[in-house]
């Protein structure tokens, strides 16, 4: 989960793309930083022009590092993994999958993409920086072109290190998990791999810092170095925990005594005997076994006081959503995942549109602390 929250801006092969907060920070430094190289010499481009150069040459570097993005879920997409969304945010850009590649070769065909697309965004950079130096079109043009070529090219080279979970990381795992036929070992050397890289980074940034005098590079590459630590660690721990969980199913720990509400029953009595008799914030709205709906404390909200005594809760349900519906034979982990992207604690099991249990967050951490007391 990336902090501070995002803002959705649409849709780029049917995966949602968003904006976290923490983006407009680094796209302000970069506009200004754009902006100071265009006022410098050779250039001396006066303000406003560099101003103007800055925005749009920012704004083509973070389009080239969404399609860098959409490059890994184009290729997921097309072996049959799901993207949950895209998300630009202050380190770059994040595709978030919905599941680990089933293969080596399709985990290295993912990762590749993107160094791949940014080589290509260099190459295409750097032909328009000759095509316009050629013309003697002015620096106005050639400048922002050959600045992105070298940035482009940068983000292919850092994006290769081999530290997990950078692309090249990612190679390395797809090389690991071929050779050594397991998944879980290669990622953990990759995940050291992450760390090791994450560790230089930071130990240059320091001695840029303290030592070259160079404050703005050094405490970036801290920050990059500290967040690509972070992610290597929570790569492996979320990889353990698939693993802890990869052989047990919803259905085996799901409770099935679940209290529901007939659709036919009145908001004040929904309210009485039910949210405030057992502190629940929603309720599965069932029909003969067949779930209909979910009635929540909003949606109770929403009707007028007056209304209650008249108003069911056929009439004020929300229809199901397949985010808060689980399945008695999917993985408890994904399951987990389910939940976290949904921001519930708990998620419905249905099997033929019929309810039939509940799984929630705290039977799955409670089965995680068994199973890691007992060494599993």
């Amino acid at each position: 989960m990336l902090p501070f929250g995002s803002i959705r801006i649409g849709k780029i092969l049917g995966i949602d793309v968003e904006i976290n907060y923490t983006w407009f920070l680094i796209f302000f430094l970069v506009v200004i930083s754009f902006s100071f190289i265009f006022r410098q010499d050779p250039y001396n481009i006066p303000l406003a022009v560099s101003v103007v150069m800055a925005v749009a040459t920012s704004l083509l570097f973070f389009g080239s590092v969404l399609i860098h993005e959409v490059s890994h879920s184009f290729v997921a997409k097309r072996n049959q993994i799901d993207i949950k969304k895209i998300t630009l945010f202050i380190f770059g850009g994040v595709a978030q999958m919905a599941d680990e590649p089933s293969t080596p070769q399709i985990e290295f065909k993912m990762a590749i993409a993107g160094p791949l697309t940014s080589l290509f965004f260099a190459l295409f950079f750097g032909a328009w920086w000759g095509f316009f130096s050629v013309l003697n079109l002015g620096i106005g043009f050639s400048v922002p072109f050959g600045l992105l070529a070298q940035i482009n090219l940068g983000l292919a080279i850092f994006n290769l290190l081999p530290g997990f979970p950078l692309d090249g990381g990612r190679v390395a795992r797809a090389a690991l998990w071929y050779f050594l036929k397991d998944i879980r070992r290669a990622t953990r050397i990759a995940s050291y791999g992450g760390q090791a890289v994450a560790l230089t980074l930071i130990f240059t940034g320091f001695l840029l810092f303290f030592v070259a005098g160079v404050a703005f590079q050094g405490l970036w590459l801290i920050l990059i170095g500290w967040f690509l630590n972070h992610a290597a660690q929570s790569s492996y721990r979320q990889m353990e925990l698939q693993y802890s969980l990869s052989d047990v199913k919803v259905g085996e720990i799901m409770v099935t005594d679940v209290i529901t509400v007939d659709p036919g029953l009145t908001i004040d009595r929904i309210v009485d005997e039910y949210f405030l008799r057992h502190k629940v914030g929603r309720l599965p709205v069932v029909e003969n076994g067949n779930l209909i709906g979910i009635v929540t404390l909003h949606d109770v909200k929403e009707v007028p006081r007056e209304e209650w005594p008249t108003k069911t809760a056929g009439q004020v349900a929300t229809l199901m959503d397949e985010e808060i519906e689980t399945r008695p034979e999917e993985e408890v982990f994904k399951a987990l995942m389910k939940m976290a992207k949904a921001e519930v604690g708990h998620l419905l099991v249905v099997e033929n549109g019929h309810l039939i249990g509940l799984i929630t967050k705290s039977d799955i951490l409670r089965l995680i602390r068994v199973r890691t007391e007992l060494g599993e």
